[in-house]
């Protein structure tokens, strides 16, 4: 008898898991951009580059890097 996908039972571990794997992919990869676009214009690379919303914007340099790095992970992920 072949498996068949159980899509009549909900399964939490089964969507926590994959909450957790998606949300690990998305910071990993914007991580590394960051890190890449960083390492080309020679910034010094901060955690507020990822988790402080008023660094994000297209007034200052750094703002303006963070902001090609969230779109590059998004344009990485589409």
């Amino acid at each position: 008898m072949a498996g068949q996908f159980r899509s009549y039972v909900w399964d939490p571990l089964l969507i926590l898991s994959q909450i957790v794997l998606m949300q690990t992919v998305y910071y990993g990869s914007l991580g590394l951009w960051l890190a890449l676009v960083d390492g080309l214009v020679r910034s010094t690379p901060s955690l507020d580059q990822m988790f402080d919303a008023e660094i994000l914007g297209f007034s200052t340099p750094p703002g303006r890097l963070s902001m090609m790095s969230f779109v590059l992970n998004a344009l990485t992920w589409s």
